[in-house]
């Protein structure tokens, strides 16, 4: 839910600086997330009022990082970021940021997450396999491959909910390497190293997906 909380932010916000999709598509471009990263220090509880916001840090040549807080009243809940690029759609490489971005926009310098992104191993053939996962037209998104949102609740998926409990989940960052598609069959491996997880979604031929 927090992960869909934040993507339906930079969605809203880009449409508002003229960095939506719609946009971007007039120019054959469009808006790739390649890690995500939230921490949470509580999670909201049922008919909690929260305020959740969002802002883009001054971007780079090709990147950019967006940051986003979750909050009741002062309280932090959550807090986050996520690494973008713009993308053509026709030769798949990234586009120049400045090319893009409204001129003399303001950055906010409030920063969260400060940490750089985790270094994640691809390499899963030692880890122990937990499931499969088979991607459905739920999981598909405007782009016609699998919402970066879907992979989060894939890996969920291989666990119960009181698994799910007892991890006492206190910060998910994911990595988003290959696209997938509707109908692909996905399996799902964890390696565990003390208080971390690491769920590898690899696709039929071998490649790690997420």
């Amino acid at each position: 839910g927090l992960f869909y909380l934040v993507m339906d932010l930079a969605t809203e916000h880009g449409d508002s600086i003229e960095l939506g999709m719609d946009r971007l598509a007039e120019k054959g471009l469009f808006w790739v997330a390649s890690k995500t990263k939230i921490r949470i220090h509580r999670m909201p509880r049922m008919l909690e009022y929260i305020t959740a916001s969002t802002w883009p840090q001054e971007p780079g040549r090709i990147r950019c990082n967006r940051f986003y807080s979750v909050k009741s009243d002062t309280e932090m809940l959550a807090e986050g970021k996520t690494e973008w690029a713009i993308v053509d759609k026709e030769s798949g490489r990234p586009h120049r940021l400045a090319e893009v971005y409204p001129e003399g926009m303001e950055y906010c310098p409030e920063i969260v997450c400060e940490e750089p992104f985790a270094k994640i191993s691809t390499d899963f053939e030692e880890g122990e396999a937990i499931g499969e996962y088979k991607v459905r037209s739920a999981d598909i998104d405007v782009s016609q491959h699998m919402n970066n949102v879907a992979y989060i609740r894939a890996a969920l998926s291989a666990f119960s909910v009181k698994e799910i409990e007892d991890m006492n989940i206190t910060e998910v960052e994911a990595v988003y390497r290959i696209q997938c598609f509707e109908g692909e069959k996905l399996s799902l491996y964890m390696r565990k190293e003390e208080n971390i997880t690491d769920i590898g979604i690899v696709k039929e031929d071998g490649k790690t997906a997420a």
